[in-house]
């Protein structure tokens, strides 16, 4: 992807009172988005208030999946947080990147239906709680908060119509 590219279409720096943006979980891991994405959009805020960076966590990202061909949609163990600590890994890695671009407080959202929220609440503490044992966010200054809400499905990575690639769905908000 180039960079350039991404500043001219993705400037931010209009905007003097940018507050959040959102993305996926998966996104920021998938093979078919381009690691830089993020920290380039992110360089061109000059908005000087606090930025928050949603992360979006739906139930598969923190290792559970849900039984929808049950009577009754059950929610289903499937290795949970430890299963994934390589995707984990990654994320706080493409975390730590993001931030030397520019500081921000990361919040970790679950979204899941009824049965799976409190799963992926669990599984997002955990995970947020490991990597700070490890030390992996001695560089924020300030610390992760960890939301349940059902977000909108434009917030959710979406496979494009040509080819199926995948792609980077970010939102932001102001004042």
């Amino acid at each position: 992807m180039n960079n350039e590219a991404v500043r001219w279409h993705f400037n931010l720096s209009r905007n003097k009172s940018l507050r959040t943006l959102e993305t996926t979980a998966e996104s920021m891991v998938s093979v078919d988005a381009d690691p830089s994405f993020l920290r380039t959009v992110l360089s061109t805020i000059s908005s000087p208030l606090p930025l928050d960076i949603i992360i979006v966590y739906q139930h598969y990202d923190v290792g559970y999946m849900i039984a929808w061909w049950e009577p009754f949609p059950m929610v289903e163990f499937d290795g949970g947080p430890s299963a994934a600590d390589g995707l984990h890994r990654q994320r706080f890695k493409q975390l730590r990147k993001m931030y030397m671009v520019r500081e921000f407080r990361p919040v970790f959202c679950a979204d899941a239906i009824g049965c799976a929220m409190e799963h992926v609440m669990r599984g997002l503490e955990f995970i947020v709680e490991m990597e700070r044992v490890r030390g992996r966010l001695d560089y924020l200054l300030r610390k992760p908060s960890i939301i349940s809400e059902i977000r909108s499905p434009r917030t959710r990575l979406h496979d494009d119509n040509v080819g199926g690639a995948r792609r980077w769905e970010v939102r932001a908000s102001a004042l």
